[in-house]
């Protein structure tokens, strides 16, 4: 997973079970207004192997995802969702102890 460009990293305990809330905002300096069109999470676990996946729940500019891992390790969040014409992917590490 070190190839992976992260936006943000989070530490959780094994066996939360919790929603990560990200806000989307525009890679410009510019106030641009956009809605989220829809929006997917996918879990992996150290190895790269998918442990869970969904649909987040969007409000405004902001992403919810309810997210439990399984084990203790590093995980990696990837939140896929649509601004208009293009298909944008933030990764976020969760590191589960």
């Amino acid at each position: 997973m070190s190839s992976v460009s992260y936006a943000t990293e989070m530490a959780i305990d094994l066996g939360e079970d919790i929603h990560v809330i990200s806000e989307v905002e525009p890679r410009c300096e510019t106030d641009v207004s956009f809605s989220i069109g829809g929006a997917r999470w996918e879990l992996y676990d150290e190895s790269g192997a998918m442990e869970a996946s969904g649909e987040c729940d969007i409000k405004d500019h902001y992403l919810d995802c309810k997210v439990c891992p399984k084990k203790t390790g590093s995980y990696r969040l990837k939140l896929r969702y649509i601004i208009m014409d293009e298909i944008w992917v933030d990764n976020i590490r969760l590191r589960v102890g």
